[in-house]
């Protein structure tokens, strides 16, 4: 066990590699001692396989060829979080057309109820032995409620196009950005 152990046991293997990267891309930036007893801590610490691949990564690369990887990785990063600070595809959007939405629930509440108080004028014509008015007021009130539940659904169809095409916007910009 080395005297640098304690230190190093405490921070995460990922803070690690990346003392090791800058170690080796900027030899300047620790001294000897510190970075062979970091490349021993490592060998005898667990870890993952994506982290054994990356040590090995780094030790196996020359300090020019990892900087111009840091770099790379680094633009890459940024543009992460440049992706991250738009709005993500699919957040925030209950928060669109507001009034369109009430619009569709009110409508389609409106044809449910019309189809409720058919059934219940239904029932009742049936309890006085009038059925024939009570199968007209049930069929009607299924006629006049169909064009109402259609035309909410339309609506929701309409929202769900906008939606879906911003998200292929979204998605198209995105890969422009990557290939660049």
């Amino acid at each position: 066990m080395s005297k640098f152990d304690d230190f190093y046991s405490k921070k995460p293997v990922s803070e690690l590699l990346e003392k090791l990267r800058v170690a080796k891309t900027s030899p300047a930036t620790m001294e000897r001692e510190w970075y062979d007893d970091l490349i021993a801590h490592l060998k005898q610490r667990e870890t993952t396989t994506d982290e054994k691949n990356l040590f090995n990564h780094i030790l196996s690369m020359e300090g020019e060829s990892l900087k111009t990887d840091m770099e790379v990785e680094q633009e890459m990063k940024r543009k992460e979080r440049l992706a991250e600070s738009k709005p993500i595809i699919g957040e925030g959007i209950s928060g669109r057309y507001p009034v369109l939405k009430t619009y569709i629930g009110l409508i389609s509440f409106l044809g449910y109820l019309v189809i409720l108080v058919g059934t219940v004028l239904l029932i009742f014509w049936l309890t006085k032995d009038e059925g024939v008015l009570g199968i007209i007021a049930f069929v009607s009130s299924v006629v006049i409620s169909l064009p109402l539940l259609a035309y909410s659904n339309l609506i929701q169809v309409f929202i769900d196009i906008e939606h879906n095409t911003r998200e292929t916007k979204e998605a198209i910009t995105k890969l422009e950005r990557q290939t660049a």
